[in-house]
């Protein structure tokens, strides 16, 4: 499938910034937040996600329009996955993480505003191409960048970037407003690392909501980690190979509702 970037888009961040008290066209403005503060943004709010939606665009649009190349068509098939998972799900529940790890800013930035329609949004590792976008938020890998510096980078915005991280071990304080901690089953996502089990989700992680992740592709497995102590699940094939996620949402809430 090519990968290449499509007409009309490039670097996200290309061009000079305007300088700190100034808006894009040279006028004064009100100052920004304070660095490293947290304003909720525009979106869901991070104590109603129930269901994070992890993209895989070979499961989200059709080979033939992948194999094509046209990265107009591959974005409207991309837009109308994310919108068939979300029908019928409560506003704010679902938040979707593209990523796409393979793809170069511009591509995965006009991914990230097709799909911006239907639902929060948070960029997998790229806080460059969340900030172009004007994105709920952004997701870090455990190797990624620290969860203070994409605070920093995000401190001139207007309101504050929901910041997400990864962890496979009990994460504690990370600083970060969500943690996905996984896997918590077995998955073909990442044969090689060994389960942590449900038991690991009521470990402590801080003030952090927590999204288990790893082999989550049945309502009945979100019941279970949510009974066991997360906030929300991660899900990726049973997001794009089903109908809507509103089935997982209402098995969260079922668990949440056992503890």
């Amino acid at each position: 499938m090519g990968t290449a970037d499509p007409p009309g888009t490039g670097d996200p961040l290309g061009g000079e910034p305007p300088q700190r008290g100034l808006s894009p066209d040279g006028t004064s403005r009100q100052p920004g937040p304070a660095e490293g503060a947290r304003l909720q943004p525009p979106g869901a709010d991070p104590a109603a996600v129930r269901v994070v939606a992890v993209t895989d665009r070979a499961l989200m649009v059709p080979p033939h329009v992948l194999d094509g190349g046209d990265w107009s068509a591959i974005a409207a098939a991309f837009g109308a996955a994310v919108e068939r998972a979300v029908a019928g799900c409560a506003a704010g529940s679902v938040v979707v993480q593209v990523r796409e790890k393979d793809l170069d800013g511009g591509p995965l930035l006009q991914l990230v505003r097709a799909a911006q329609p239907f639902a929060s949004i948070a960029v997998n590792d790229r806080v460059d191409v969340a900030l172009a976008a004007g994105a709920w938020g952004v997701h870090l890998p455990e190797r990624g960048l620290a969860v203070a510096d994409a605070r920093r980078l995000a401190a001139g915005r207007a309101v504050g970037l929901v910041v997400g991280t990864s962890r496979h071990a009990a994460p504690g304080e990370t600083g970060a407003d969500l943690v996905q901690l996984g896997p918590i089953w077995a998955t073909p996502s990442k044969p090689t690392a060994a389960p942590l089990g449900e038991a690991a989700l009521a470990a402590p992680h801080g003030s952090a909501r927590l999204v288990a992740v790893g082999g989550i592709d049945t309502p009945a497995r979100a019941t279970a980690a949510a009974a066991a102590g997360a906030d929300a699940v991660a899900v990726i094939r049973a997001a794009w190979t089903g109908g809507s996620l509103a089935p997982f949402v209402a098995a969260v809430d079922a668990g949440r509702a056992r503890r």
